[in-house]
């Protein structure tokens, strides 16, 4: 009953939205994001408190503030147009996103071994996916499955009206490794904590955080393109997405594989980061994700096992 109280109210919700023009439609979403920043203060506090993590004495008490708080505005913003969000018309669609640096991404899919796009919850990656599926082709999005099924349902339609196709964490390996050799692009989103047996740490503003493998391991394991994509809004009101040029996995090929997964998701991490403090009022920092710490604390990188037991997932997963 919970849940589908919860659907109901998004569905009256996306009836309001619908109705007002985008210029209001986003206001309305900055302004529930200020009330819920100002309303809910024990998430407040430890949004702020991830952003003194981040940041530490490189900025003021204020300016942390601020930072956290405009998160929650750009969030709200970013939910009120997704809730809004229909078929749009062929010419909407062209101003959906402004793209940036697609030439590297079409240079990275003719080479035909598939292509890894990796992003993060900054500006508005689910408008990113979309304007991608619409412009570049379709792409295969990785996600994990909402507890309310009726939401579930609905932001899996939301994904796909550009042809694009959900793929659910749960037994997912394989499948995303079939789609790389059949040469087809994957969207993978990399920041956010992982758990201890998953992760391997890597430097992210100054501390350890604990990181997916999976790009990393996919890229030296098929060939595929890695490629670093991010989106963010522009003064108008337009998003930019932008697709940075391929990580060279070439000179990791000779290393201990170990330790090139680690090399990748630690380039994959800096320029994830280069994003975050270029634009850090688009980033969720009301995540924690600095939550699960190494072993032992210390200032050298830390090293997993981390492609003996990614082969042995995809080896136990149904081919």
């Amino acid at each position: 009953m919970k849940h589908r109280l919860e659907y109901l109210l998004a569905r009256a919700l996306r009836v309001v939205m619908r109705l007002l023009p985008r210029r209001a439609r986003l206001a309305w979403g900055r302004a529930a994001g200020s009330l819920v920043f100002t309303l809910d203060g024990r998430h407040q506090k430890s949004t702020i408190d991830h952003v003194d993590l981040a940041f530490g004495s490189e900025k003021s008490d204020p300016e942390k503030r601020k930072i956290a708080r405009d998160a929650y505005r750009h969030f709200g913003s970013m939910l009120f147009e997704l809730i809004a969000l229909g078929i749009p018309s062929p010419a909407k669609r062209d101003g959906l996103d402004e793209l940036g640096g697609f030439v590297s991404f079409q240079q990275a899919w003719v080479r035909g071994k598939g292509v890894i796009l990796t992003t993060g919850h900054f500006g508005n990656w689910e408008m990113h996916g979309i304007a991608h599926g619409f412009k570049l082709g379709r792409i295969n999005v990785l996600a994990r499955v909402q507890s309310n099924r009726f939401l579930n349902q609905w932001l899996e339609n939301v994904r796909g009206i550009s042809g694009n196709k959900v793929i659910y964490k749960e037994g997912a390996l394989s499948e995303l490794r079939r789609l790389l050799r059949a040469g087809e692009t994957i969207a993978l989103v990399i920041d956010q904590n992982v758990r201890p047996e998953d992760a391997i740490f890597i430097d992210f503003f100054g501390r350890k955080a604990a990181t997916t493998p999976v790009p990393a391991w996919f890229a030296l394991k098929t060939g595929a393109a890695l490629v670093p994509a991010f989106c963010y809004p522009l003064p108008d009101g337009r998003y930019r997405a932008v697709y940075e040029e391929p990580i060279d996995c070439e000179p990791y090929r000779q290393m201990d594989r170990d330790r090139a997964i680690l090399k990748i998701t630690q380039e994959l991490a800096r320029v994830q980061e280069g994003y975050i403090r270029a634009h850090p009022e688009c980033w969720m920092w009301m995540h924690d994700r600095f939550r699960t710490r190494p072993p032992q604390e210390s200032p050298a990188l830390d090293t997993t096992d981390a492609s003996d037991a990614m082969d042995d997932i995809v080896a136990a997963e149904p081919q």
